[in-house]
């Protein structure tokens, strides 16, 4: 093939754009690489990576690209009118679409397809582990065992029993619910509030509606936030609602950081007003040990923290790199996108179908 020939098929290739670098920081990256599904879609497209998920970093790399594949990518109104008219859709690598302007896209006639489903079971499990860490006081245990190799039956280490304790889910979508069969098979009692689930569908579950939040809070002995980030959900576990809880009572997020009033969380615990928290989210990331607002938690006793990889497991990167490709292989080849999410923001696009049974 001659140079001229193989430059008319480079540039009869679409392009697709993946924000983020594939070589993270070690210690402070938030980008998560996906070195199988970039290779498979090369095959068909071009694939430009980016350095970073700013917006003018964006802003540059859309113009002409058909698909844009982002995590934490800040995709405004602006990005998406510079992929026009190329741009077909948007993928989110994951669930969350914070970060994206949907109302834009919609007007705009770009789809947004997020993958709410590929790792319910490995956040729901680290979910699970933050509680069980929390409620048996493993983290200051391990802390004095590594220090000084035993330690003493001390007051301040005696934990709790998991069974007949109550669970407070605050949301009942993909992850909470399999939260929820984990904690009833430790004899849990399980209980939820979200407007948008039916009671039925919580029975049938084995799981009580609540349906005024604060009481949620003030009967629980913990309390598991797993909410998208929205302007209904930012800041819904507020001060207020936190100084409902217990003094017993544990708080775990594995939804977003922004949910919850974090600095009211910092002052309670500080107080002792609650007896604990185990996080894997925060609204600024990455945490760092000095000039993070939230820097005091790390050294806490009864603090557990996951630097949000509750999803980063072999088997869910295996299946999410899957179905990111089959999202992209369907706006190249101009087919319907399937949207799982129960997310109200993304109904109503054109060019997508939505199953009628919420799994």
């Amino acid at each position: 093939m001659s140079y001229l020939s193989e430059m008319s098929v480079t540039a009869s290739r679409p392009t697709i754009v993946k924000t983020g670098t594939e070589n993270p920081d070690p210690v402070t990256g938030l980008e998560f690489p996906i070195p199988k599904c970039l290779n498979r879609l090369r095959a068909v497209a071009q694939v430009v990576v980016t350095e970073n998920e700013s917006e003018e970093t964006i802003l540059k790399a859309v113009q002409g690209a058909t698909v844009l594949m982002t995590t934490y990518g800040d995709v405004t109104r602006r990005v998406i009118e510079a992929g026009l008219p190329t741009l077909k859709g948007i993928v989110e690598l994951g669930t969350g679409i914070d970060s994206l302007d949907i109302d834009a896209a919609k007007e705009l006639g770009v789809r947004v397809v997020n993958c709410p489903r590929y790792a319910r079971n490995a956040v729901a499990e680290c979910a699970f582990l933050l509680l069980i860490t929390c409620m048996k006081k493993f983290a200051p245990i391990h802390r004095a065992v590594r220090a000084q190799g035993w330690v003493a039956a001390l007051e301040p280490l005696k934990s709790m029993e998991l069974e007949g304790k109550i669970v407070g889910m605050v949301g009942f979508g993909h992850i909470n619910s399999t939260l929820a069969r984990m904690c009833q098979g430790f004899d849990m009692k399980v209980q939820a509030y979200d407007p948008y689930l039916p009671r039925a569908a919580m029975e049938q579950r084995r799981v009580s509606k609540v349906d005024d939040l604060d009481e949620l809070m003030a009967c629980s002995d913990v309390v598991a936030v797993c909410l998208p980030l929205n302007a209904e959900t930012a800041g819904i576990i507020s001060e207020h609602r936190l100084r409902k809880m217990k003094p017993s009572a544990f708080l775990i997020n594995i939804g977003r950081g922004a949910c919850v009033d974090e600095m009211a969380l910092l002052a309670l615990l500080r107080e002792g007003a609650i007896a604990g928290c185990g996080l894997d989210v925060f609204a600024k990331e990455p945490l760092t040990k000095q000039g993070h607002a939230l820097s005091g938690l790390i050294d806490m006793d009864n603090v557990v923290i996951t630097p949000h990889l509750a999803a980063w497991t072999r088997e869910t990167w295996e299946r999410l790199q899957a179905e990111v490709v089959q999202h992209v292989m369907d706006i190249l080849e101009g087919k319907d996108s399937v949207i799982y999410s129960s997310d109200p923001r993304l109904r109503g696009q054109a060019g997508c179908v939505y199953p009628e049974e919420r799994t």
